[in-house]
């Protein structure tokens, strides 16, 4: 799906370019970009880190988070489900905290649980705060509402200062559309991929659609599964060209295993910067 050549993304890409004089010839640190009214700036790429076997107890999982912050990539995305918050905690003694953007998360629908799934977030990952806290898979506007009283919850932690940010992450056009009016939401992670794959509700025109609209209002947006958990591998290029280049996100969110993996993502990322500031 091709993107529009006025698209904000790309209008974004190419004021930076002309304000900081970049040399496309040696190189793009990656941009960091506004997350819709949030006031985190974010990098292009996010890093994945639904892997225990990785951010657990292993060190690879540090080492990548580490090298991304070497590379520019300064926002994470965890779960309280994922095992990750191990190598979370560990790179952040080696980071500066301010300068790390990270999304958590909760599938719990009482107060109960996500007070518990917010105070082990805090203490597992050793922060004080967290940027960005979301509702988990809400993927219709039923559940949605049985979240409420979360909802509360978490509006209260945030004019405490324990969070900065409020997210949904959702699999579903309609939910997308709704969340475009309503204020307390400021962030939303939503699957899109080349192939429409892993959307639970509507389509990949109805999701382009409605992220569009929700971009428009001002939310922060990133992205899900463009890789459609692995489904996408051996087109690896193609989808992620397709997410940095979507004209309504602000950064990708890609599972990453690797070095490897991470240099991949960053190249296709830097690629797709360049191409913007020279007008490609």
């Amino acid at each position: 799906m091709s993107q529009p050549c006025n698209s904000p993304t790309r209008n974004f890409l190419i004021n930076v370019c002309n304000k900081f004089h970049v040399n496309l010839q040696e190189g793009v640190y990656l941009f960091k970009v506004l997350l819709g009214k949030t006031g985190l700036h974010v990098s292009r790429l996010c890093i994945g880190t639904d892997y225990s076997d990785i951010y657990g107890g292993s060190p690879i999982g540090v080492r990548i988070l580490l090298r991304g912050a070497e590379l520019g990539v300064n926002f994470w995305d965890t779960s309280e489900s994922y095992g990750s918050y191990p190598a979370i905690r560990r790179a952040l003694k080696e980071l500066s905290r301010e300068n790390i953007v990270i999304t958590t998360k909760s599938y719990s629908k009482r107060i109960e649980g996500a007070k518990r799934d917010l105070e082990d977030a805090l203490d597992g990952m050793d922060t004080d705060y967290v940027d960005i806290f979301m509702l988990h898979a809400v993927d219709d506007m039923n559940d949605f509402k049985r979240r409420k009283e979360v909802l509360r919850f978490l509006l209260d932690k945030k004019d405490e200062g324990t969070i900065r940010s409020i997210g949904v992450s959702t699999h579903s056009a309609s939910v997308i559309s709704a969340l475009t009016n309503m204020p307390e939401i400021e962030v939303v992670l939503a699957v899109l991929n080349i192939k429409g794959i892993r959307i639970k509700e509507g389509d990949l025109n109805l999701i382009t659609s409605a992220l569009k609209r929700l971009y428009q209002s001002g939310k922060g947006v990133y992205l899900m599964k463009v890789l459609a958990r692995g489904k996408l591998a051996d087109r690896a290029m193609e989808a992620l060209t397709f997410g940095f280049k979507f004209a309504y996100a602000h950064s990708v969110a890609v599972g990453i295993k690797s070095i490897q993996e991470l240099k991949f993502a960053v190249s296709v990322a830097e690629r797709t910067e360049k191409e913007a500031c020279s007008g490609e």
